[in-house]
C-alpha cells in the first residue's frame, strides 16, 4: 500500500501531510476552499487526499468529529472506546448523506479479556451500534446522555475487579441499570407524545405506544 496510506492525527506535522497540504493549498488559492486556518485547510486536505489517491486512513480520535467520509463505507476501529456516542461519532464519519453502500464496522476485540468481551456486548447488544438500521441507537443513546455515567462506571470495573467473577457480577448489574434507565426514558417519551401530539403523529414517528 506504498502511497496508498494517509494519517489523520490531529497535529499531521510528517512530512506527508506537509506536502499534501503545500499542494492542496496551491490547487485551492484563491478559492473559497481555502479558509486560511492551517487547521481547517489541513483537516480538508487529508479528506481530498484521501478520497482521491489513498485507500486507507489511518485516524486517531481527531477524525471522529467534523469530518465527512461517505466515500468510504469500511471503518476498522483498534480499540473501542467505552463512550457510546464516541462509536457513534466514529460511524457517522461514513454513515452521511451520499453514501452509497453498507457501511461495514469492524472491531478488534481482545477475548483473553473478559471486561473487554463485557463492554463489547454491552455496545453491540444494548446500544445496537454495530447491527441494523443506523440510528436504531439513538432513542437509547439518549437515554443515557444525561443520569448514568457510563464511561466512568467501565473504568471502575476495570480498577476494582480482580477475576472473572467479580467482572461478571459488576457487568451484570450496570446493564440491569441501563435497563432500567433505558425503560423510564422510553415511558416519559411515550407519555409526552401522548399527551402533545395525535395519532398521525404518533404513527409518523413509528412509536409503539
Amino acid at each position: 500500500y506504498a502511497d496508498k496510506l494517509v494519517l489523520f492525527n490531529g497535529s499531521n506535522s510528517d512530512e506527508q501531510s506537509r506536502s499534501i497540504y503545500r499542494q492542496w493549498l496551491e490547487m485551492h488559492a484563491g478559492s473559497d476552499r481555502a479558509t486560511g486556518s492551517r487547521t481547517a485547510d489541513m483537516r480538508a486536505a487529508l479528506v481530498d487526499y484521501f478520497r482521491d489517491h489513498a485507500q486507507i486512513m489511518i485516524a486517531t480520535e481527531a477524525a471522529a468529529e467534523g469530518i465527512n467520509l461517505q466515500f468510504c463505507s469500511l471503518l476498522v476501529n483498534y480499540d473501542l472506546p467505552w463512550n457510546p456516542q464516541r462509536i457513534e461519532q466514529r460511524i457517522g464519519r461514513c454513515h452521511r448523506y451520499g453514501q452509497k453502500h453498507d457501511v461495514v464496522v469492524i472491531n478488534f476485540l481482545n477475548r483473553a479479556n473478559a471486561a473487554d468481551q463485557r463492554v463489547f456486548e454491552l455496545l453491540d447488544e444494548k446500544f445496537a451500534l454495530f447491527s441494523g438500521v443506523f440510528g436504531a441507537s439513538d432513542e437509547v443513546l439518549g437515554a443515557i446522555e444525561s443520569g448514568l455515567d457510563f464511561e466512568k462506571r467501565i473504568m471502575d470495573i476495570y480498577q476494582t475487579c480482580r477475576n472473572p467473577d467479580e467482572i461478571d457480577t459488576q457487568f451484570t448489574q450496570l446493564r440491569l441499570e441501563l435497563d432500567e434507565q433505558i425503560s423510564e426514558a422510553m415511558d416519559r417519551t411515550r407519555a409526552q407524545l401522548l399527551e402533545n401530539f395525535d395519532a398521525e403523529v404518533h404513527d409518523k414517528l413509528k412509536v409503539n405506544l
